[in-house]
């Protein structure tokens, strides 16, 4: 049997037992059904403030429909919609490529306009500052922290870079007051990621967070928080769009380290030569 018919049909029983749930539950599950897209791309947390209920009614309300936890349910809520919209008649000709060009440019317009200079330049700060920088990310995000990694070694800041969280654990045991942890998470809802944030964060580090939503268990731990623009779905984790935009977010970052301080374009010279033999 494949996922989509294992998977709990969550509108159609919301539908069909609405009525019957307590009032709190009732309100949360109108808002989903009434928004069904734009739940996917909510955490439970920035879920529970937009319904005007709470995270513990979010959890119940999965488990009256099936589902053990949030996770589940918005990956049920993914697969329903998609069946719902693969069986509604389609235009007759899709221009995929401006749309998706159109969704890159909107990201990278939305994360400027959402990003916070205070926060920028914090960061960059705390990198100049910084015994030591940690990278943690898994997944889709450790792509974008191996990316990161690579830029501030342009620039001769050396940056260990972490995809396997069990590592990370033990790494951030050994982490001090003089050291960074950049986070990076589109959900800011990954449990092992959290698990050793918490970790560095109980051993002093401060911790710079590289997300796609600003309200998340993640996003309560940092120090610093930069936001980029269009949050992952179940379905869409390492869509472009959303990625492409966490890039831009670093590129920023890497930008303000060199306008601080310039000398550190001696370091890209030096790092260029050094690999211009290979390149000949």
């Amino acid at each position: 049997m494949n996922q989509v018919a294992e998977a709990p049909r969550v509108l159609l029983m919301l539908r069909h037992n609405l009525t019957t749930y307590s009032q709190t539950l009732q309100r949360l599950g109108q808002f989903v059904l009434d928004q069904p897209q734009r739940v996917l791309y909510l955490t439970i947390t920035e879920l529970a403030r937009e319904s005007g209920t709470s995270e513990a009614s979010v959890t119940r309300l999965c488990r009256g429909v099936g589902c053990r936890g949030y996770t589940e349910f918005k990956m049920a809520l993914a697969l329903e919609t998609q069946q719902e919209q693969a069986s509604q008649p389609q235009p007759l000709t899709t221009d995929t490529t401006s749309c998706l060009i159109e969704e890159s440019v909107s990201a990278l317009r939305d994360t400027g306009a959402l990003l916070s200079e205070a926060a920028l330049q914090q960061s960059a700060n705390l990198l100049n500052q910084a015994r030591q920088i940690q990278i943690y990310g898994v997944a889709a995000s450790a792509i974008i922290g191996d990316y990161l990694s690579y830029r501030l070694l342009r620039m001769g800041i050396s940056a260990q870079q972490f995809g396997d969280m069990h590592r990370a654990a033990m790494n951030a045991t050994s982490l001090t007051e003089g050291d960074v942890v950049i986070a990076v998470s589109s959900s800011g809802s990954t449990k092992d990621l959290l698990h050793t944030v918490q970790l560095a964060k109980g051993r002093g580090a401060h911790v710079i967070v590289l997300s796609n939503t600003s309200r998340s268990p993640l996003a309560t731990l940092a120090d610093q928080l930069l936001v980029a623009a269009k949050p992952e779905g179940p379905l869409t984790a390492g869509s472009f769009h959303s990625k492409i935009s966490a890039m831009l977010l670093i590129e920023l970052l890497v930008q303000r380290l060199l306008e601080n301080h310039p000398e550190r374009e001696t370091a890209i010279s030096d790092s260029a030569k050094a690999t211009l033999p290979w390149l000949i």
